[in-house]
Formats: C-alpha cells, sequence, structure tokens
C-alpha cells in the first residue's frame, strides 16, 4: 500500500523550496546581466546566463514535485473516503 500522505509532504516541501530556489537564481541572474556593462566581456555573460538557467530548471522542477504532491493528495482524500 502506497503512503500518501509521506510522499505527499515530501513532494509538497521540496516543491516549494525548489521554486523558491529557483525565483532567486533568476533573480540574481536579471541582477547580474543589468549590471553589465555596453560591452560586456563573455566571462560576465556566461555567469548570469548558466545562473539563470538553473533557476529556470529548479523552478520547473519545483512546478513539477508541486503538481505531484497534488496528485498524491487527491489519491490520499479518496483513499481515506474509500476507507470510511
Amino acid at each position: 500500500m502506497v503512503n500518501y500522505k509521506k510522499i505527499w509532504k515530501r513532494h509538497a516541501i521540496i516543491g516549494v523550496t525548489l521554486v523558491g530556489l529557483g525565483v532567486n537564481f533568476i533573480g540574481e541572474a536579471i541582477i547580474i546581466k543589468s549590471k553589465s556593462p555596453i560591452k560586456p566581456d563573455m566571462g560576465h555573460m556566461a555567469l548570469w546566463f548558466w545562473i539563470g538557467l538553473i533557476g529556470i530548471v529548479s523552478l520547473n522542477a519545483g512546478i513539477c514535485f508541486i503538481a505531484d504532491a497534488a496528485k498524491n493528495r487527491v489519491l490520499m482524500e479518496i483513499e481515506k473516503r474509500q476507507t470510511v
């Protein structure tokens, strides 16, 4: 028997953490890019690109974890109603 409550809690916490981390990384990349000089060097461009990429990846992963947590919550509620 699957423990939906444990999966729901774990995925909800991971999802919220990843969404927050992604938003912070994307904001940091925006700040780095906005402070770049008129003729930016490649090292500076690579920095904001990679930080932004990590931010987008973690944001999308967080949304996926939250969606899976919602699915497991629904399954937990269905299972609870069937046992009552």
